[in-house]
This record gives C-alpha cells, structure tokens and sequence, in this order.
C-alpha cells in the first residue's frame, strides 16, 4: 500500500512569534550563560522571548567581535544584541587596551554591554547591599557564600532562583553605584565613548542591570494591544 503523501507544514493559526529576540554572548562558560539561562526558560516557557546565550570563554574584545560577526551576517540584525563581561585587571594579553577597545567596538555597532568591574559576582552582591569598596574577584567567593547561607560556587546553575526576590534592589543599588560616580544611570546609553570607558573602569560597577531590566520588559510586561 502506497503511503499518503505528507502534507506541508502548517503554521498553527493561534501561533505567535516571541515578542523579542537576544542574543547575548558571554565572556565566561559558567556563571554568566548559567544566570540567563533562567530568563531563557522564562521566555521560551511564555512564549514571550526567544533568547539565545553563547559562552564564548574568550577576552572581552573576542566576545564583542563574536557579537559583530554574528549581527553583520544578518543573523541578528533587528535583534537586541548584549556582550557580558568584565573588567578583570590583568596586566598580561595588554587587557586594558582590549577592554576599552571591546568598549568602542561595541558602541559603534550598536551592541548593548553588561560589563561588570571586578567581576559578575558583584551584580549577585548588590541583591543583598550596597557595595561601595573596590574589590578584587578573589574575594567574592567568601562575600557570597556568607550572604547565600551555602558555599557560593561559579558554576551554580541556581542563583536566579535564589536571588530572584531581591532583584529590585540589586537594579537600585547598581544604579545608585553609577550615579556615585556623577552619572545618570538612565542616560548611560546617550554618554560619549570617553565618558562611557571611563564609568566601565570604576571599581565597583556593573551595568548587567540594564540586561535584567530589558529581559523583564519583555518577558514580564503584558504585550500592548
């Protein structure tokens, strides 16, 4: 008996695109991609985002390059664009240089940045205070695992959840730490390229709020009619 010939893929009527493509790649292979990944659950689960996380475990002007690559092939034109990094001072493989050039290279081209300095962890530390004092990445591990009640390890794959309630205050603190330093955390996008490398090189600060605050927008907000 002959088979029925397959019929053509048909669209669902009631089918709706996410609202919203990300990309976001992340300069490391754990901590970061692990973090968002809870948003990439939300909004695939809602239907609201599709988001899509590559650990690039690469230098910060190496993520920014990945992130130009993949927008100029048209992969991700229209879409929002992030680069997750930090300003981890090391004297070898001239970071400094690499760093504000990842800063320039990203403006130029559009591409959102969620930079942390020293380093991520400080984004989980402001959910739980206000943060003032320069601190070395070293030193997070012990201020988290105090402040979390268990040992605090990069590849936790939980801490959204663990976090999640006190994330308005995470986003207030992060913005009160640039505003510390004379600037308006809601204009940081319209600074110039001197102003924004010079924000991105103080100790303590982190911009991964303006991420959370886009990836909530979009997965959390009611569409408009």
């Amino acid at each position: 008996m002959s088979k029925k010939p397959r019929k053509p893929f048909e669209r669902k009527t009631n089918y709706k695109p996410p609202r919203k493509t990300f990309l976001i790649v992340c300069e490391g292979i754990e901590t970061e991609p692990n973090y968002f990944a809870a948003f990439q659950k939300i909004g695939r689960e809602t239907k609201t985002a599709s988001i899509q996380i590559i650990a690039a475990g690469a230098v910060s002007i190496t993520v920014v390059k990945k992130a130009k690559n993949l927008k100029d092939d048209g992969s991700y034109d229209k879409d929002e664009v992030w680069c997750v990094f930090d300003r981890d001072a090391k004297k070898e493989n001239n970071n400094q240089q690499n760093f504000n050039e990842a800063i320039r290279l990203a403006m130029e081209n559009q591409i959102n940045l969620a930079i942390s300095n020293d380093a991520f962890e400080l984004w989980f530390l402001l959910h739980y205070e206000y943060y003032v004092s320069e601190t070395h990445r070293s030193d997070f591990k012990e201020m988290l695992s105090s402040r979390l009640g268990v040992k605090y390890e990069k590849n936790c794959d939980n801490m959204y959840e663990k976090l999640k309630d006190k994330q308005v205050k995470a986003v207030k603190f992060a913005k009160k730490l640039l505003a510390s330093y004379d600037i308006d955390p809601e204009k940081l996008d319209d600074l110039p390229l001197e102003e924004r490398t010079r924000i991105h090189n103080q100790n303590p600060s982190t911009t991964v709020y303006k991420l959370v605050e886009k990836l909530n927008e979009v997965i959390f907000e009611p569409e408009k009619e």
